[in-house]
């Protein structure tokens, strides 16, 4: 692939992270957070967008310079999976910027090229992992990969509304590295290798909780119910399973599915329809 010659990329900022991210998602917004140095600047040129999450963040999907020349009115276009958000400060330290990018509102030349080459590179690089953990980023994070839709209902949320920014965000713990295999065994029962796999081996593996975005009234509900993990609540919303009665039923989804981010409470089964629409992932039961 030919790399086209950047000669400048524009660094806009967004103050109050929240805000920057509904506005993004929801260009209606009445939020107006955004900071931006002045310069040459041309359409087409191409703009970073630095959200202030502890710490700093920016976007790894570049926007566009419109005719109007303002940054803060840049074009983007909106990846499938979302935008994914990396650490400006370890961006800045490895790159080794003739530019800081943390300092100054336009990288030019040489920069400008290099930082437009790392977030096209990153923006392959991010998947749900990077929506675990209880820091802003994380929720920044969960917030763009919403799109605006409450987890619980998959409603459209009011982003306009002067509370649009009250909006809830449910963040989980990242999950612990899997323990080491011992290097000496002493169980006595035998190896797969001998006997046949367990049917157990075939069930997914659930997390014990989700992240994501929930609208008021599914927050309402949640609290209601004393549910704490988003992903009870949200098996709560599936029949139980007609065999063990466990709520960890599954809906069934069919389609091109090799680029989309499936949560857990979805099974997914390719293009071929089948008569059943449910799936029991703690049992394995389908009807």
């Amino acid at each position: 692939m030919t790399q086209t010659l950047t000669e400048r990329l524009h660094i806009v900022e967004g103050t109050v992270w929240k805000d920057a991210v509904i506005s993004l998602l929801d260009s209606r917004c009445r939020y107006q957070p955004w900071r931006f140095g002045f310069g040459e600047a041309h359409m087409g040129d191409p703009v970073a967008i630095v959200l202030n999450t502890d710490p700093p963040s920016v976007l790894t999907e570049l926007g566009t310079l419109g005719a109007d020349g303002r940054p803060d009115r840049a074009l983007i276009k909106w990846p499938l999976r979302g935008p994914g958000l990396i650490d400006l400060t370890t961006l800045a330290v490895v790159g080794d910027y003739a530019q800081d990018p943390r300092r100054v509102w336009q990288l030019r030349g040489d920069a400008a090229i290099q930082m437009e080459l790392v977030l096209n590179e990153c923006s392959y690089r991010h998947d749900r992992s990077m929506r675990f953990g209880h820091s802003s980023v994380a929720e920044a994070r969960i917030l763009l990969h919403s799109r605006g839709r409450c987890t619980g209902c998959r409603d459209d949320i009011d982003l306009v509304a002067e509370e649009a920014r009250d909006v809830y965000i449910h963040t989980v713990d990242a999950p612990s590295r899997d323990a080491s295999e011992p290097v000496v065994r002493t169980e006595t029962h035998a190896s797969y290798r001998h006997d046949p796999i367990p049917d157990s081996c075939w069930l997914p593996e659930i997390p014990a909780d989700w992240p994501g975005v929930l609208c008021g009234r599914c927050l309402s509900w949640m609290q209601a119910q004393g549910y704490t993990s988003l992903l009870d609540f949200r098996f709560a919303r599936h029949p139980k399973c007609p065999r063990c009665r466990a709520e960890r039923t599954q809906r069934a989804l069919y389609g091109e599915l090799a680029h989309r981010d499936i949560p857990p409470w979805l099974d997914p089964r390719g293009c071929c329809r089948t008569s059943d629409d449910w799936t029991c992932a703690a049992c394995g039961l389908k009807w």
